[in-house]
């Protein structure tokens, strides 16, 4: 099977402002994930797991290196849009993510507009559908962001990925600005999607706990740099480096990693 994704030799350097030095936000990551494959990446902030994660799916592009699709080096224009239809990305902030002036129907099947993708009533069906598949009413369609949650306008941000059918969908830090019960509901609907559709995901975080639940796989990340990947269980049991140590011994007292 091919990889989904490859990231090779990735390096994002920041100009800095007036005589402030350059900064290297990532130096020469190397990434790749299955499709199907649920993965977390973390680190603290500042970390670059956010940076590496937009350099996936090309919302920002890297200094230096390459990303390959299916195996096909990406570079391309229709190659990036070929690599974004089964990749997609799920914003942090829910309530920047949704247009206001756009009702829900509008905002999700607007990739399937965009693309042509069947007649208005074929749309208006996918998005329903999508609705459903989250855990929201068809008729929500008719309705604006203004009237929702923030855990339902995460619901919404992601029946807009689904509408477009994807391998993946990379989860940038999608939880953390909400309660904690809310996060249940969504990491919950997350492994529902990913063992009922087979969707990969790439789940970005701060939170070990969380990412202890739902991924397969982890990387650590820290001033730019992958210093340690391993499969979940190995990476809680037998910590090897010393910034992951530091990442678990910082879980809050009387909280189990996991929970």
């Amino acid at each position: 099977m091919k990889l989904l994704i490859e990231a090779q030799g990735i390096i994002k350097q920041f100009r800095g402002r007036g005589r402030s030095l350059d900064v290297m936000a990532l130096s020469g990551i190397d990434f790749s994930i299955m499709p199907g494959e649920v993965v977390g990446i973390v680190g603290e902030s500042g970390s670059g797991k956010s940076t590496l994660s937009r350099i996936l799916v090309g919302i920002e592009r890297a200094s230096q290196g390459t990303i390959h699709h299916d195996g096909n080096l990406v570079t391309s224009v229709e190659e990036w849009k070929k690599l974004r239809r089964d990749v997609q990305y799920i914003f942090q902030d829910p309530y920047l993510s949704l247009a206001p002036h756009m009702t829900v129907g509008q905002s999700i099947g607007d990739g399937l507009e965009i693309r042509g993708e069947g007649s208005p009533a074929e749309q208006r069906s996918k998005v329903e559908e999508a609705l459903t598949m989250v855990g929201l009413k068809p008729a929500d369609a008719d309705s604006y962001p203004a009237v929702f949650s923030g855990g339902q306008r995460q619901r919404i941000s992601l029946a807009r990925a689904l509408v477009l059918n994807p391998k993946m969908m990379i989860c940038d830090e999608i939880v953390s600005g909400l309660d904690v019960s809310v996060q249940a509901q969504i990491l919950n609907l997350l492994v529902d999607l990913h063992q009922s559709h087979g969707v990969g995901l790439v789940f970005v975080s701060h939170d070990l706990r969380v990412v202890k639940y739902l991924c397969e796989r982890i990387i650590v990340m820290h001033r730019g740099q992958i210093v340690e990947s391993n499969d979940t269980k190995t990476l809680f049991s037998d910590p090897q480096h010393e910034y992951t140590r530091h990442l678990l011994e910082c879980v809050p007292v009387g909280l189990s990693v996991g929970e």
